[in-house]
């Protein structure tokens, strides 16, 4: 650590010690201020928006904190290789056609958000970049994911991309969780729902996936997690360079390593060339989301919101009308018009504007309301929220950035 001309610079161990400690402080107000679980706010965010706060009123003082983003970067490579090795083909095949016409829905949510968001940008005289930030990044992608992707947005010209887009990201956790229980509530009510779901449909996951759930963890297996994700990572990260100086088409190594994840379970799951340990992924994911997210959150510039909160509150209010209206008239519709398709509704609106943990929350609102638990509501949602939209999301969120980059 060192300090120089108003310039305070954080070496990389300083900076990762740094971020760890905020981290424990988020979770530890996540779990005192009832304001941050009743919303479902992450804890990496509590911690590093308050330190992001300091910075702001230091930088009015003319004083600079720079942090090493190098294990940052890391951690965010590692998290995109669990979601992918945590998902396969076959976890699609295992929820059928709802889930596949959920899905549908989902993944056209992901483009319509970001063309939407271009479209209003534009409209709004503001960089188009920013509105892609504000748009499935920061809503159907959440924190994590704009972390992840406003680095790629700002390299490709889009200033303040990771400022919006956490902005954003943090206005949909909250709106998500008003809007989503309410919604839910009235489409039971309007249509007089039968309060009763599907009981045959069965929620929980097999071994068939190639990935064992009741195994405990061991050093054996969290080696062969660790070695599969370097491997992922050390060929996904080479072989997007090689695409990238072939075609002039920007893709980001942690996307493709996604993909070659995801395509080394699903041939796994077949072939079971290793045992793949699922509550050792969720770890590593968990663990690699909340460090990558908590330092991304700590480089923050909240003073580049200054000249564009008015064009990003017009942006996240169009995109709130517009997902309470495809929750209503399209995911309720298409998923039956039950009480099931009346939670999916709910859930849709959670993720869809928020994170998957929002979506399970106005969820379980109302099945403590009415006593009545959907276990396809309950499947659906984690599984398509958590894993299966970043397929068709990060894409979306690539292909818009190369086309409006300037």
């Amino acid at each position: 650590m060192v300090y120089e001309n108003g310039v305070l610079t954080l070496n990389l161990i300083t900076s990762v010690a740094l971020g760890v400690l905020l981290l424990l402080i988020g979770k530890w107000l996540s779990n005192k201020v009832s304001f941050f679980r009743n919303y479902c706010i992450p804890a990496p965010v509590i911690g590093g928006f308050g330190f992001a706060i300091a910075v702001w009123i230091l930088n009015g003082a003319n004083i600079t904190i720079t942090i090493d983003k190098t294990l940052g970067d890391l951690f965010m490579f590692i998290f995109f290789v669990t979601i992918g090795i945590g998902g396969s083909f076959a976890l699609i095949k295992k929820g059928g056609k709802l889930l596949f016409y959920y899905l549908l829905i989902c993944w056209g949510l992901a483009i319509f958000q970001n063309g939407l968001g271009v479209a209003l940008a534009s409209l709004l005289g503001i960089d188009p970049l920013l509105g892609i930030a504000s748009g499935a990044a920061a809503l159907e992608g959440g924190h994590g994911m704009v972390a992840a992707m406003a680095p790629f947005i700002e390299e490709s010209g889009g200033t303040g991309a990771l400022t919006v887009g956490m902005a954003a990201a943090t206005y949909g956790l909250v709106a998500g969780s008003l809007i989503g229980g309410p919604l839910g509530n009235w489409l039971i009510k309007r249509n007089n729902l039968k309060i009763e779901t599907d009981e045959g449909w069965n929620r929980s996951l097999d071994a068939s996936e190639g990935i064992k759930i009741e195994d405990q963890i061991t050093v054996r297996n969290v080696f062969t997690l660790i070695a599969v994700i370097i491997i992922v990572l050390g060929v996904g990260t080479n072989v997007a360079r090689w695409i990238t100086d072939a075609t002039g088409f920007t893709v980001p190594g942690h996307v493709f390593s996604l993909f070659l994840g995801l395509l080394f379970a699903s041939i796994n799951s077949k072939k079971q060339f290793v045992e793949m340990n699922r509550k050792g992924i969720e770890i590593i994911s968990v663990i690699s989301l909340e460090l990558f997210l908590t330092m991304a959150m700590m480089n923050l510039k909240i003073w580049e919101l200054y000249d564009l909160a008015l064009p990003l509150i017009i942006i996240l209010l169009v995109q709130t009308v517009c997902i309470i209206l495809i929750a209503w008239l399209v995911v309720f519709r298409f998923t039956g018009k039950n009480y099931d398709a009346a939670l999916l509704s709910a859930g849709f609106i959670g993720h869809g504007l928020g994170a998957t943990a929002n979506g399970l929350a106005v969820m379980d609102s109302i099945t403590n309301k009415y006593g009545v638990i959907s276990r396809k509501a309950f499947f659906i949602i984690p599984v398509s929220g958590s894993m299966l939209i970043d397929l068709v999301g990060v894409p979306s969120i690539v292909i818009f950035t190369n086309i409006f980059a300037p």
